[in-house]
């Protein structure tokens, strides 16, 4: 893991729980769980976390917003530009379907 801190950061107050388990759905790792006691989403394996990002996303995705994970570098991905011997450096071109 990198010298920085990172901690995954759940706001209860919006997280409307078992409606919704989008984040603990979409984590490869199982890092979180539904505790059915306390009734809210809770992180069980955060050495098992990579970073991937996954549970944030299916969180924004459904609008509610009340997950994050501070303390990490996140990079966008940019496809690099196509470059051939004839027509230089140029866009990358989507894939024809058939």
């Amino acid at each position: 893991m990198l010298d920085q801190e990172i901690k995954i950061v759940i706001d209860h107050k919006r997280c409307i729980g078992a409606r919704c388990l989008n984040c603990v759905d979409s984590c490869p790792r199982e890092v979180l769980d539904w505790d059915k006691e306390q009734k809210k989403v809770v992180v069980v394996n955060f050495q098992e976390c990579i970073l991937c990002f996954a549970c944030e996303e299916a969180c924004r995705e459904d609008g509610n917003n009340c997950y994050k994970i501070e303390g990490a570098i996140r990079k966008e991905f940019q496809p690099a530009p196509r470059i051939d011997m004839w027509g230089g450096a140029r866009e990358v071109e989507p894939p024809i379907s058939v």
